[in-house]
Protein backbone atom coordinates (compact mmCIF):
# COMPACT_ATOMS: atom_id res chain seq x y z
CA UNK A 1 0.00 0.00 0.00
CA UNK A 2 2.82 2.37 0.91
CA UNK A 3 4.49 1.52 -2.38
CA UNK A 4 1.29 2.34 -4.30
CA UNK A 5 1.00 5.72 -2.54
CA UNK A 6 4.60 6.57 -3.41
CA UNK A 7 3.95 5.64 -7.05
CA UNK A 8 0.80 7.77 -7.22
CA UNK A 9 2.62 10.71 -5.63
CA UNK A 10 5.44 10.40 -8.18
CA UNK A 11 2.91 10.42 -11.03
CA UNK A 12 1.18 13.52 -9.70
CA UNK A 13 4.35 15.61 -9.40
CA UNK A 14 4.70 16.34 -13.17
CA UNK A 15 1.01 17.21 -13.37
CA UNK A 16 1.34 19.66 -10.50
CA UNK A 17 4.20 21.42 -12.28
CA UNK A 18 2.15 22.04 -15.45
CA UNK A 19 0.71 25.54 -15.90
CA UNK A 20 -3.03 25.99 -15.53
CA UNK A 21 -4.91 25.44 -18.76
CA UNK A 22 -6.51 28.33 -20.60
CA UNK A 23 -10.29 28.33 -20.46
CA UNK A 24 -13.43 30.44 -20.24
CA UNK A 25 -14.07 32.77 -17.33
CA UNK A 26 -16.62 35.46 -16.60
CA UNK A 27 -16.76 38.87 -14.95
CA UNK A 28 -20.12 39.28 -13.24
CA UNK A 29 -22.84 36.76 -12.48
CA UNK A 30 -24.56 36.22 -15.83
CA UNK A 31 -22.77 32.89 -16.47
CA UNK A 32 -23.10 30.98 -13.16
CA UNK A 33 -21.40 27.84 -14.49
CA UNK A 34 -18.09 29.64 -15.15
CA UNK A 35 -15.50 30.74 -12.63
CA UNK A 36 -16.37 34.37 -12.01
CA UNK A 37 -14.64 37.56 -10.92
CA UNK A 38 -16.12 40.78 -9.58
CA UNK A 39 -13.89 43.09 -11.63
CA UNK A 40 -12.19 43.02 -15.02
CA UNK A 41 -8.86 43.84 -13.37
CA UNK A 42 -9.10 40.80 -11.10
CA UNK A 43 -9.91 38.57 -14.05
CA UNK A 44 -7.10 39.68 -16.38
CA UNK A 45 -4.48 39.16 -13.67
CA UNK A 46 -5.81 35.78 -12.45
CA UNK A 47 -6.70 33.66 -15.47
CA UNK A 48 -4.18 31.48 -17.31
CA UNK A 49 -2.61 32.96 -20.48
CA UNK A 50 -4.68 32.45 -23.61
CA UNK A 51 -7.98 32.42 -21.73
CA UNK A 52 -11.22 34.05 -22.80
CA UNK A 53 -12.84 36.42 -20.32
CA UNK A 54 -16.52 37.07 -20.93
CA UNK A 55 -17.77 40.28 -19.34
CA UNK A 56 -21.42 40.55 -18.30
CA UNK A 57 -23.33 43.74 -19.16
CA UNK A 58 -22.74 46.50 -16.64
CA UNK A 59 -20.60 49.47 -15.66
CA UNK A 60 -17.05 48.80 -14.47
CA UNK A 61 -15.34 51.83 -12.89
CA UNK A 62 -11.72 50.71 -13.04
CA UNK A 63 -8.37 51.14 -14.76
CA UNK A 64 -7.37 47.86 -16.42
CA UNK A 65 -3.88 46.57 -17.28
CA UNK A 66 -3.55 43.44 -19.45
CA UNK A 67 -0.11 41.84 -19.17
CA UNK A 68 -0.70 38.46 -20.81
CA UNK A 69 -2.30 37.12 -24.00
CA UNK A 70 -6.05 36.75 -23.64
CA UNK A 71 -9.42 37.60 -25.14
CA UNK A 72 -11.66 40.13 -23.40
CA UNK A 73 -15.19 40.11 -24.79
CA UNK A 74 -18.39 41.78 -23.72
CA UNK A 75 -21.43 39.51 -23.93
CA UNK A 76 -25.19 39.98 -23.97
CA UNK A 77 -27.37 38.79 -21.14
CA UNK A 78 -31.13 39.02 -21.10
CA UNK A 79 -32.00 42.23 -22.93
CA UNK A 80 -28.69 43.99 -22.23
CA UNK A 81 -25.56 44.19 -24.35
CA UNK A 82 -23.43 47.03 -23.00
CA UNK A 83 -20.19 46.64 -21.12
CA UNK A 84 -18.81 50.02 -20.12
CA UNK A 85 -15.44 50.68 -18.47
CA UNK A 86 -15.58 54.07 -16.78
CA UNK A 87 -13.32 56.28 -14.69
CA UNK A 88 -13.08 55.01 -11.09
CA UNK A 89 -14.23 57.32 -8.26
CA UNK A 90 -10.60 57.97 -7.29
CA UNK A 91 -9.77 59.07 -10.85
CA UNK A 92 -7.14 57.83 -13.27
CA UNK A 93 -3.37 57.78 -12.86
CA UNK A 94 -0.63 57.83 -15.50
CA UNK A 95 0.31 54.17 -15.99
CA UNK A 96 2.49 54.19 -19.11
CA UNK A 97 4.98 56.42 -20.93
CA UNK A 98 4.63 56.50 -24.70
CA UNK A 99 7.47 56.05 -27.16
CA UNK A 100 7.15 59.80 -27.71
CA UNK A 101 7.97 60.40 -24.01
CA UNK A 102 4.64 61.68 -22.73
CA UNK A 103 2.99 60.11 -19.66
CA UNK A 104 -0.41 58.58 -20.45
CA UNK A 105 -3.34 57.62 -18.25
CA UNK A 106 -4.70 54.63 -20.16
CA UNK A 107 -8.10 53.29 -19.14
CA UNK A 108 -7.28 49.92 -20.72
CA UNK A 109 -3.53 49.35 -21.03
CA UNK A 110 -2.25 46.41 -23.11
CA UNK A 111 1.32 45.29 -22.43
CA UNK A 112 1.34 41.84 -24.04
CA UNK A 113 1.22 40.38 -27.54
CA UNK A 114 -1.90 38.41 -28.45
CA UNK A 115 -4.63 40.48 -26.80
CA UNK A 116 -8.12 40.71 -28.33
CA UNK A 117 -10.72 43.20 -27.09
CA UNK A 118 -14.24 42.85 -28.45
CA UNK A 119 -17.61 44.50 -27.75
CA UNK A 120 -16.31 46.65 -24.89
CA UNK A 121 -17.10 50.33 -24.28
CA UNK A 122 -14.57 52.68 -22.69
CA UNK A 123 -15.91 56.02 -21.43
CA UNK A 124 -13.37 58.63 -20.35
CA UNK A 125 -15.84 61.12 -18.90
CA UNK A 126 -14.33 62.62 -15.77
CA UNK A 127 -10.80 61.42 -16.56
CA UNK A 128 -9.34 64.82 -17.47
CA UNK A 129 -5.63 64.91 -16.56
CA UNK A 130 -5.22 68.73 -16.88
CA UNK A 131 -2.81 68.15 -19.75
CA UNK A 132 -2.05 71.83 -20.34
CA UNK A 133 -0.14 71.89 -17.04
CA UNK A 134 0.56 68.21 -16.25
CA UNK A 135 1.41 67.06 -19.82
CA UNK A 136 -0.41 63.79 -19.01
CA UNK A 137 -2.39 62.38 -21.93
CA UNK A 138 -5.59 60.35 -21.68
CA UNK A 139 -6.30 57.23 -23.74
CA UNK A 140 -9.30 54.92 -23.84
CA UNK A 141 -7.43 51.82 -25.08
CA UNK A 142 -3.62 51.87 -25.31
CA UNK A 143 -1.51 49.16 -26.98
CA UNK A 144 1.97 49.86 -25.63
CA UNK A 145 5.30 49.14 -27.30
CA UNK A 146 5.86 45.38 -27.58
CA UNK A 147 2.17 44.49 -27.53
CA UNK A 148 -0.07 43.33 -30.35
CA UNK A 149 -3.63 42.24 -30.96
CA UNK A 150 -7.07 43.18 -32.16
CA UNK A 151 -9.72 45.74 -31.26
CA UNK A 152 -13.14 44.85 -32.65
CA UNK A 153 -16.59 46.41 -32.15
CA UNK A 154 -15.32 48.69 -29.41
CA UNK A 155 -16.70 52.06 -28.37
CA UNK A 156 -14.23 54.72 -27.17
CA UNK A 157 -15.68 58.05 -26.12
CA UNK A 158 -15.28 60.91 -23.67
CA UNK A 159 -11.47 61.03 -23.71
CA UNK A 160 -11.28 64.79 -23.16
CA UNK A 161 -8.07 66.16 -21.63
CA UNK A 162 -7.44 69.78 -22.60
CA UNK A 163 -6.45 68.74 -26.12
CA UNK A 164 -4.69 65.47 -25.13
CA UNK A 165 -7.45 62.86 -25.36
CA UNK A 166 -7.12 59.81 -27.66
CA UNK A 167 -9.80 57.16 -28.16
CA UNK A 168 -7.68 54.19 -29.32
CA UNK A 169 -3.87 54.41 -29.32
CA UNK A 170 -1.45 51.77 -30.65
CA UNK A 171 2.32 52.15 -30.88
CA UNK A 172 5.56 50.22 -31.12
CA UNK A 173 9.14 51.29 -30.55
CA UNK A 174 10.32 47.69 -30.22
CA UNK A 175 12.81 46.12 -32.62
CA UNK A 176 10.34 43.25 -33.14
CA UNK A 177 7.60 43.77 -35.71
CA UNK A 178 4.13 44.02 -34.15
CA UNK A 179 0.62 43.93 -35.59
CA UNK A 180 -2.55 45.69 -34.44
CA UNK A 181 -5.96 45.53 -36.10
CA UNK A 182 -8.58 48.13 -35.15
CA UNK A 183 -11.87 47.59 -36.90
CA UNK A 184 -15.66 47.95 -36.78
CA UNK A 185 -15.46 50.30 -33.81
CA UNK A 186 -17.01 53.64 -32.82
CA UNK A 187 -14.96 56.59 -31.59
CA UNK A 188 -16.42 59.97 -30.69
CA UNK A 189 -16.18 62.95 -28.36
CA UNK A 190 -12.40 62.92 -27.89
CA UNK A 191 -10.35 66.10 -28.09
CA UNK A 192 -7.05 65.15 -29.78
CA UNK A 193 -7.08 62.05 -32.02
CA UNK A 194 -9.79 59.46 -32.53
CA UNK A 195 -7.51 56.58 -33.54
CA UNK A 196 -3.71 56.83 -33.45
CA UNK A 197 -1.10 54.32 -34.68
CA UNK A 198 2.58 55.14 -34.50
CA UNK A 199 6.05 53.65 -34.61
CA UNK A 200 9.57 54.74 -33.78
CA UNK A 201 12.35 55.71 -36.18
CA UNK A 202 12.16 52.23 -37.73
CA UNK A 203 8.62 51.23 -38.77
CA UNK A 204 7.96 48.10 -36.71
CA UNK A 205 4.19 48.46 -36.33
CA UNK A 206 1.74 47.25 -38.94
CA UNK A 207 -1.65 48.79 -38.25
CA UNK A 208 -4.83 47.86 -40.07
CA UNK A 209 -7.51 50.45 -39.32
CA UNK A 210 -10.74 49.68 -41.12
CA UNK A 211 -14.52 49.98 -40.98
CA UNK A 212 -14.51 52.35 -38.02
CA UNK A 213 -16.79 55.34 -37.50
CA UNK A 214 -14.94 58.34 -36.05
CA UNK A 215 -16.80 61.56 -35.23
CA UNK A 216 -14.59 64.27 -33.77
CA UNK A 217 -17.20 66.98 -33.10
CA UNK A 218 -14.82 69.40 -34.86
CA UNK A 219 -11.84 68.12 -32.87
CA UNK A 220 -8.36 68.00 -34.41
CA UNK A 221 -7.64 64.59 -36.02
CA UNK A 222 -9.91 61.66 -36.84
CA UNK A 223 -7.28 59.00 -37.67
CA UNK A 224 -3.52 59.54 -37.50
CA UNK A 225 -0.80 57.17 -38.70
CA UNK A 226 2.77 58.07 -37.83
CA UNK A 227 5.82 56.19 -39.08
CA UNK A 228 4.13 52.79 -39.23
CA UNK A 229 3.03 50.62 -42.12
CA UNK A 230 -0.43 49.27 -42.88
CA UNK A 231 -3.80 50.25 -44.26
CA UNK A 232 -6.46 52.82 -43.35
CA UNK A 233 -9.52 51.62 -45.19
CA UNK A 234 -13.32 51.94 -45.32
CA UNK A 235 -13.57 54.23 -42.31
CA UNK A 236 -16.17 56.99 -41.94
CA UNK A 237 -14.62 60.13 -40.45
CA UNK A 238 -16.47 63.38 -39.82
CA UNK A 239 -16.14 66.80 -38.20
CA UNK A 240 -12.37 66.93 -37.81
CA UNK A 241 -9.68 69.45 -38.52
CA UNK A 242 -7.93 66.64 -40.42
CA UNK A 243 -9.94 63.54 -41.33
CA UNK A 244 -6.86 61.35 -41.90
CA UNK A 245 -3.47 62.74 -40.86
CA UNK A 246 -0.91 60.67 -42.75
CA UNK A 247 2.64 60.95 -41.40
CA UNK A 248 3.63 57.47 -42.57
CA UNK A 249 5.27 56.98 -45.94
CA UNK A 250 4.16 53.37 -46.40
CA UNK A 251 0.48 53.51 -45.44
CA UNK A 252 -2.35 53.16 -47.94
CA UNK A 253 -5.49 55.21 -47.28
CA UNK A 254 -8.27 53.75 -49.39
CA UNK A 255 -12.06 53.70 -49.66
CA UNK A 256 -12.63 56.02 -46.69
CA UNK A 257 -15.52 58.48 -46.46
CA UNK A 258 -14.53 61.84 -45.00
CA UNK A 259 -16.93 64.72 -44.45
CA UNK A 260 -16.73 68.18 -42.88
CA UNK A 261 -12.98 68.50 -42.40
CA UNK A 262 -10.61 71.38 -42.95
CA UNK A 263 -8.21 68.84 -44.47
CA UNK A 264 -9.77 65.62 -45.79
CA UNK A 265 -6.51 63.68 -46.07
CA UNK A 266 -3.36 65.45 -44.96
CA UNK A 267 -0.20 63.75 -46.26
CA UNK A 268 3.00 65.15 -44.76
CA UNK A 269 5.64 62.51 -45.56
CA UNK A 270 4.81 61.40 -49.07
CA UNK A 271 5.28 57.95 -50.53
CA UNK A 272 1.87 56.73 -49.40
CA UNK A 273 -1.15 55.94 -51.52
CA UNK A 274 -4.47 57.80 -51.35
CA UNK A 275 -7.07 56.01 -53.47
CA UNK A 276 -10.81 55.53 -53.90
CA UNK A 277 -11.73 57.86 -51.04
CA UNK A 278 -14.91 59.92 -50.96
CA UNK A 279 -14.19 63.38 -49.53
CA UNK A 280 -16.82 66.08 -49.20
CA UNK A 281 -17.31 69.49 -47.56
CA UNK A 282 -13.62 70.06 -46.88
CA UNK A 283 -11.35 73.07 -47.11
CA UNK A 284 -8.73 70.92 -48.84
CA UNK A 285 -9.69 67.48 -50.13
CA UNK A 286 -6.15 66.06 -50.25
CA UNK A 287 -3.23 68.13 -48.98
CA UNK A 288 0.32 67.10 -49.95
CA UNK A 289 3.46 68.33 -48.24
CA UNK A 290 6.18 65.93 -49.38
CA UNK A 291 7.35 64.28 -52.60
CA UNK A 292 6.25 60.91 -53.89
CA UNK A 293 2.60 60.31 -53.01
CA UNK A 294 0.12 58.59 -55.29
CA UNK A 295 -3.37 60.10 -55.35
CA UNK A 296 -5.80 58.39 -57.66
CA UNK A 297 -9.46 57.52 -58.20
CA UNK A 298 -10.74 59.71 -55.35
CA UNK A 299 -14.03 61.57 -55.47
CA UNK A 300 -13.76 65.08 -54.00
CA UNK A 301 -16.90 67.18 -53.73
CA UNK A 302 -17.31 70.70 -52.37
CA UNK A 303 -13.76 71.81 -51.54
CA UNK A 304 -13.83 75.44 -50.41
CA UNK A 305 -10.09 76.05 -51.02
CA UNK A 306 -8.68 73.29 -53.24
CA UNK A 307 -9.61 69.72 -54.08
CA UNK A 308 -5.95 68.64 -54.27
CA UNK A 309 -3.22 70.88 -52.88
CA UNK A 310 0.16 69.99 -54.38
CA UNK A 311 2.19 72.62 -52.54
CA UNK A 312 4.61 72.40 -55.48
CA UNK A 313 5.68 68.82 -54.63
CA UNK A 314 5.84 66.02 -57.17
CA UNK A 315 3.12 63.40 -56.95
CA UNK A 316 1.26 60.94 -59.15
CA UNK A 317 -2.26 62.36 -59.30
CA UNK A 318 -4.72 60.83 -61.75
CA UNK A 319 -8.29 59.66 -62.34
CA UNK A 320 -9.69 61.77 -59.52
CA UNK A 321 -13.22 63.12 -59.91
CA UNK A 322 -13.58 66.71 -58.67
CA UNK A 323 -16.88 68.56 -58.43
CA UNK A 324 -17.70 71.91 -56.86
CA UNK A 325 -14.25 73.16 -55.89
CA UNK A 326 -12.87 76.67 -55.74
CA UNK A 327 -9.60 75.31 -57.19
CA UNK A 328 -9.21 71.82 -58.61
CA UNK A 329 -5.43 71.28 -58.50
CA UNK A 330 -3.51 73.96 -56.65
CA UNK A 331 0.20 74.88 -56.90
CA UNK A 332 0.91 72.17 -59.43
CA UNK A 333 4.65 71.69 -60.10
CA UNK A 334 6.11 72.24 -63.53
CA UNK A 335 5.96 69.17 -65.74
CA UNK A 336 2.96 67.57 -64.05
CA UNK A 337 0.92 65.23 -66.25
CA UNK A 338 -2.21 63.52 -64.97
CA UNK A 339 -5.73 62.89 -66.19
CA UNK A 340 -8.45 64.07 -63.78
CA UNK A 341 -12.06 65.11 -64.32
CA UNK A 342 -13.63 68.39 -63.19
CA UNK A 343 -17.13 69.82 -62.86
CA UNK A 344 -18.32 73.11 -61.37
CA UNK A 345 -14.75 74.06 -60.54
CA UNK A 346 -13.80 77.73 -60.41
CA UNK A 347 -10.16 77.32 -61.42
CA UNK A 348 -9.05 73.94 -62.69
CA UNK A 349 -5.30 74.33 -62.13
CA UNK A 350 -2.90 76.84 -60.63
CA UNK A 351 0.88 76.72 -60.91
CA UNK A 352 3.81 79.11 -60.49
CA UNK A 353 5.63 77.51 -57.58
CA UNK A 354 7.92 80.36 -56.59
CA UNK A 355 8.78 81.58 -53.05
CA UNK A 356 5.99 84.18 -53.06
CA UNK A 357 3.37 81.58 -53.95
CA UNK A 358 4.58 79.18 -51.24
CA UNK A 359 4.35 81.90 -48.60
CA UNK A 360 0.82 82.70 -49.70
CA UNK A 361 -0.19 79.05 -49.50
CA UNK A 362 1.03 78.77 -45.89
CA UNK A 363 -1.08 81.77 -44.94
CA UNK A 364 -4.12 80.31 -46.68
CA UNK A 365 -3.64 76.93 -44.97
CA UNK A 366 -3.64 78.66 -41.62
CA UNK A 367 -6.80 80.61 -42.38
CA UNK A 368 -8.71 77.50 -43.45
CA UNK A 369 -7.85 75.72 -40.20
CA UNK A 370 -9.78 78.18 -38.08
CA UNK A 371 -9.02 76.25 -34.91
CA UNK A 372 -5.29 76.55 -35.56
CA UNK A 373 -5.05 79.83 -37.39
CA UNK A 374 -1.62 80.76 -36.05
CA UNK A 375 0.34 77.59 -36.84
CA UNK A 376 0.80 74.96 -39.53
CA UNK A 377 -0.20 71.27 -39.52
CA UNK A 378 3.39 70.24 -38.73
CA UNK A 379 3.00 72.03 -35.37
CA UNK A 380 -0.26 70.44 -34.27
CA UNK A 381 -0.23 68.81 -30.89
CA UNK A 382 -0.58 65.05 -31.47
CA UNK A 383 0.67 61.93 -29.67
CA UNK A 384 3.77 61.96 -31.89
CA UNK A 385 4.27 65.69 -31.26
CA UNK A 386 3.16 66.09 -27.64
CA UNK A 387 4.76 69.48 -27.17
CA UNK A 388 3.21 71.08 -30.23
CA UNK A 389 1.07 74.15 -29.93
CA UNK A 390 -2.13 73.66 -27.95
CA UNK A 391 -5.32 73.86 -29.96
Amino acid sequence: MVRMKVLLFAMMLPLASLPAMAGNFVVGTCKPRLTSFATISAAVTSVPPGSTIQVCPGVYPEQVTISQPLTLVGIASGNQDQVLITVPPTGLTANVTSIFSEPVAAQVLVLSPGVEITNIGVDGTGGDQACSTSNIWLAGIFFASGSSGEVERVRASGQVDEGCGVGIWAENGDATNRFVSIHDSSVHDVDAVGIFAGSGATPTLSAFIRNNVVSMNFGPVGIQVNGNSGVVSQNIVSDALAGIFDVAASVRASSNTITSASFGILNLLGGGTVQNNDISNAGYGVYLAAEGSTVHSNRITSASVAAIEFNCVSATVSHNSINDATIGLDLVPTGFHGSNSFANTGTITTDGCGPTTLAATTTRTQSVAAQSATFTPQQWRTPANPHGQQK
